[in-house]
């Protein structure tokens, strides 16, 4: 006799809610799709084969994601009240997306397709929500600014290189040193914000929206022209260090988001 698998059934946290908030259960097994490699394939006359240009990058992924919900008894039985909630919850910018079965990573993803309803009985409604998600899951417990380590240590345990953000605080010069290379920042009077995927420097948070902020790029001298990197190779060991250039010079905070990833 053939077995037949039971679907379970999981929560998920979206735009800073719960799904069980509209009786909504995703479920499983789920499978997140595999990104595709930005390569360009390249025949060289006289050679044989084809040559990639790998810059390793990666495209967005889009997957259906199916769905049960169940009309909690705070509608009352009106569907169409809680699908406008449903929907008001799912649309919106690109956000942090966990899986109750993946705790330990987010995925960023947004809709850009029109969920899909489909009413079985008056409490109960199947749906298919279409995310699309970037390429990497982040590891949660690394979307947030810590200091540098008393160590000088922090270890890239996942398989990707990663630019991590970085939060300055002090007045003057400083010299940040990661695995060993420099990374300069002068006539600080306050606040800087390096975002490492973007290289550059703000001088507020720019996830947090601001009319008056604006760059500090010309307060910056980074090796290579490039932010720093925590990289995965080895043992994942990176060191860090920072230190005033001068006696003037008095540093308030050095924190960094390290955004440590895998692919989805």
């Amino acid at each position: 006799m053939a077995l037949i698998k039971t679907l379970r059934t999981s929560d998920i946290v979206y735009h800073n809610r719960s799904s069980t908030d509209f009786g909504l259960k995703i479920l499983f097994p789920f499978n997140p799709p595999a990104p595709t490699p930005n390569k360009q394939m390249l025949t060289i006359p006289g050679k044989s084969g084809d040559w990639a240009d790998n810059n390793r990058s990666y495209q967005a992924a889009e997957t259906a994601v199916n769905a049960v919900i169940r009309i909690p008894k705070k509608y009352d039985g009106n569907w169409w009240t809680l699908k406008g909630d449903i929907e008001n919850w799912l649309y919106g910018n690109e956000d942090w997306l966990k899986f109750e079965q993946d705790p330990d990573y987010l995925y960023r993803a947004q809709i850009v397709t029109a969920p899909t309803f489909t009413p079985v009985n008056p409490e109960r409604i199947n749906a298919t929500i279409n995310f699309h998600f970037q390429p990497f899951k982040f590891k949660e417990k690394t979307i947030h600014y810590i200091p540098i380590p008393k160590s000088g240590i922090i270890y890239n345990d996942e398989t990707v290189n990663v630019k991590p953000d970085w939060h300055i605080k002090g007045t003057g010069n400083f010299m940040l040193t990661v695995n060993g290379m420099p990374y300069e920042f002068d006539d600080l009077n306050g606040d800087l914000y390096l975002i490492g995927e973007e290289g550059n420097a703000y001088a507020k948070d720019p996830s947090v929206m601001s009319d008056d902020n604006y760059l500090l790029n010309t307060n910056i001298r980074l090796a290579n022209n490039t932010a720093p990197e925590l990289l995965c190779n080895g043992s994942g060991e990176n060191y860090l260090s920072i230190a005033a250039l001068d006696d003037t010079s008095k540093l308030e905070l050095c924190e960094l988001k390290p955004l440590l990833r895998r692919l989805i």
